[in-house]
């Protein structure tokens, strides 16, 4: 198995997890922080996934609870690139703190297997979410020129805090996830516009059998809806 390796350290409610940075081809870190310090990135190393998507499922498999833009990012007019973190630290699942959920998940695991499953939540999850998430988003934003991504030296940054993750249930039901995302000039922590998702649902993602791919599939629906309000408010 492949194991992700970090720049810096990445803070989670568990604890921090340190590791040597590495750059495999020339592929860009991404994202992935603790509260501390919302612009640290992570590198991203090629690995073997178990999450396989159906991309086909569009914006008809998406159903938005979400605030109104507050803010202006009329600033953005003109960027060809915008850095893209996220932070995972504090999120509660299905609304209920993240360690719950986990308990109730590796219980009545062996060691192997649980510690297999932790690796998948805590490394692979978040990185997959944020490919996702990044992908969408470009494939709406393209048409402004735009392309978001791990870009620390670009002026603008958006920022993913993740509120609530509901992974749903296999055949009975979709999941979901609340964001609040940031406008900010790269370098600063202070946002000049946000949005508020209180739930994204991927409303097909019940098909899928595990949980990761569940959620990654709302993030990906996520990236789509934040990258047609990007679209609307930068005509």
């Amino acid at each position: 198995m492949n194991r992700l390796k970090f720049n810096k350290a990445v803070t989670r409610q568990n604890g921090t997890m340190e590791a040597d940075a590495i750059s495999k081809n020339g592929r860009s870190p991404k994202s992935h922080t603790g509260r501390g310090n919302i612009l640290t990135g992570v590198l991203h190393n090629s690995f073997s996934m178990k999450v396989f998507f159906t991309l086909a499922l569009t914006a008809a498999s998406t159903v938005i609870s979400a605030q109104k833009l507050m803010g202006n990012i009329s600033s953005l007019k003109g960027q060809r690139e915008v850095n893209v973190t996220i932070d995972f630290s504090g999120t509660l699942v299905n609304n209920q703190p993240e360690e719950s959920y986990i308990s109730v998940n590796t219980k009545e695991k062996n060691n192997a297997d649980r510690d297999e499953w932790l690796y998948e939540w805590y490394e692979e999850m978040p990185e997959e979410a944020y490919e996702q998430f990044v992908k969408s988003l470009n494939d709406e934003i393209k048409q402004k020129r735009i392309t978001a991504g791990y870009f620390p030296n670009a002026e603008y940054t958006i920022h993913i805090q993740v509120n609530n993750i509901s992974p749903g249930v296999s055949q009975l039901k979709a999941s979901n996830v609340g964001l609040t995302i940031y406008f900010v000039k790269t370098g600063q922590t202070t946002s000049f516009a946000s949005i508020e998702y209180n739930r994204i649902w991927a409303t097909w993602s019940h098909l899928y059998a595990h949980h990761v791919n569940r959620i990654c599939r709302a993030f990906s629906c996520a990236g789509m809806n934040f990258g047609k309000m990007i679209n609307k408010n930068l005509n």
